[in-house]
């Protein structure tokens, strides 16, 4: 009933944690497809150890985790597509429980539950003010959520119907940074996402060489500004006002995070796009200074500004 997706790309110290929590699980009827985007370090070596006739192999050449993705949807036998990064694990109710609340909303295709990001020195539960109850269900609004901050979704707590995923285009392939969250504002365009509010998945923060340490690039950004622009157009005016809330603020603090790195026409590109999305003049005023400021140490300062 479900596919387990796992990109896997040099995690030689965490795939078999990963694995091992999967083959766990208390729900049984799965596959796991593992692609292994030209890992070079023992990360093949370490899943080839387990010996499941559920678990599929796929090594390519190094393309992306955009593309290792897909291509586990691509290769999935079955309509739900559960995803885990290849440093993440789950609980051992994990696949239960999104089983369990499919029955309960039958005709909902978007499903996600409660997280932990480990740290080195402590571990930190995904909490939020729209969120339903401690050990509830329930849907919510992935607009309403990421207006205040951070998402219902990671890479590993989500439960996706395999045609809705198709449907919306995919991962975008090439994509280093945001490529996750990219799908799942389209996925989210008219979807609530079913919540189960329990600590089921477990986000590796420690790692060095994870996605979130790579700079924003000016094409990433850009890929990723032109989805805003796409769905917004299709939202409820309730969600337009929630999405707004979110992507000023995310464009202006990104473009104060990274521009120093982009060039003049790369700047040019992106304060057109900007400009034509951001109406607040509090946030107008910050995206034209940061344009016109060439690279300053004062992003910390952004950070730590309240925006409202």
């Amino acid at each position: 009933m479900i596919s387990v997706v796992i990109p896997l790309y040099n995690k030689e110290q965490f795939i078999a944690k990963a694995l091992q929590s999967v083959l766990s699980q208390t729900y049984t009827n799965y596959e796991i497809i593992v692609v292994n985007d030209g890992s070079t370090d023992t990360s093949e070596k370490e899943v080839n150890r387990f010996k499941d006739a559920r678990l599929t192999l796929i090594t390519i050449q190094n393309s992306g985790v955009s593309k290792a993705r897909n291509l586990g949807v691509k290769h999935a036998m079955y309509s739900w597509i559960a995803f885990l990064d290849a440093d993440d694990w789950w609980a051992p109710t994990f696949l239960e429980s999104m089983v369990y609340a499919i029955k309960e909303y039958p005709n909902h295709k978007v499903f996600a539950t409660g997280r932990s990001r480990i740290f080195a020195a402590k571990t930190e539960r995904y909490q939020h003010c729209f969120l339903p109850k401690n050990e509830t269900t329930a849907t919510v609004n992935y607009f309403k959520v990421i207006s205040k901050f951070l998402a219902p979704i990671n890479a590993s707590n989500g439960l996706m119907d395999k045609e809705l995923i198709i449907e919306k285009g995919l991962f975008r392939e090439g994509m280093k940074q945001h490529e996750d969250h990219d799908l799942w504002i389209r996925i989210c365009e008219n979807n609530p996402v079913v919540f189960i509010n329990k600590e089921l998945s477990f986000y590796q923060k420690s790692i060095t060489n994870s996605a979130s340490t790579f700079s924003f690039s000016a094409t990433d950004f850009a890929t990723y500004v032109k989805t805003i622009q796409a769905v917004n157009t299709n939202l409820s005016e309730n969600e337009k006002l929630y999405f707004k809330e979110y992507f000023q603020r995310f464009i202006t603090i990104m473009y104060f995070k990274n521009s120093g790195s982009f060039s003049k026409s790369e700047k040019e590109q992106l304060l057109v796009q900007f400009l034509s999305l951001i109406k607040n003049k509090k946030y107008r005023w910050l995206i034209w200074f940061i344009h016109n400021t060439s690279k300053i140490p004062i992003y910390k300062f952004l950070k730590t500004f309240k925006l409202s």
